[in-house]
């Protein structure tokens, strides 16, 4: 740390040394920063209008259920509620779509035969189109434990889970979603998710 200083310090006259100009100086500042700020002005709001007449679209079309998206356990109820059900069976598409931002993607993680990793990215509307066969065949599925962290309005859950094709029937896969979400000051949003499943080389956590 420096100490600070007990006499004023004293320079020599310069030979040409002149009056600054500090009120150009100051002018010329003030432009500067009135600048940026038209600059940032057209740069974001559009996007940002956009973006809220989106989502006011969005929470017109798919209303959502308090009890749904007014807490993390709400939420997370619904999340697996939307996904179960038996075989031929339509999901609530609406309600799902009521759980994510308009905006939301899903990064499903599959392997192949011999275990290589396939990332996938999806929209919501797009990943209901392509876990149909899944859904039609009976599908169920359900939270076990749960793993959250948060910082601000930002939180990030790790939720295991099972899943069965019957509601009662027997464990037939076991894996661990992980599901971001964001808190507006009214609800929470899904804003994105991916998951990975249990494999002989990739057993569950203790």
């Amino acid at each position: 740390m420096r100490e600070p200083r007990t006499k004023p310090l004293s320079y020599p006259p310069c030979a040409n040394e002149r009056p600054i100009p500090m009120k150009k100086n100051t002018l010329s500042t003030y432009y500067f920063y009135f600048l940026a700020f038209i600059f940032s002005t057209f740069l974001f709001t559009p996007n940002t209008v956009r973006a809220q007449d989106s989502l006011n679209a969005h929470h017109v079309k798919y209303p959502a259920q308090t009890a749904d998206v007014s807490t993390i356990e709400g939420i997370m109820k619904a999340y697996y509620e939307v996904v179960s059900g038996p075989a031929n069976t339509p999901r609530d598409i609406a309600r799902d779509l009521s759980l994510h931002h308009p905006k939301a993607q899903i990064f499903p993680l599959m392997h192949d035969k011999n275990g290589k990793p396939e990332f996938l990215v999806f929209s919501i509307k797009e990943f209901h189109e392509w876990s149909k066969p899944i859904y039609d065949a009976g599908f169920y599925e359900s939270e076990v434990k749960r793993t959250v962290t948060s910082f601000g309005q930002t939180f990030h859950v790790w939720s295991t889970y099972e899943t069965r094709a019957t509601v009662n029937g027997p464990v037939v896969g076991r894996g661990i979603n992980n599901i971001q979400l964001y808190f507006d000051g009214q609800r929470f949003w899904i804003l994105s998710e991916t998951w990975d499943s249990e494999r002989p080389n990739n057993p569950m956590p203790k």
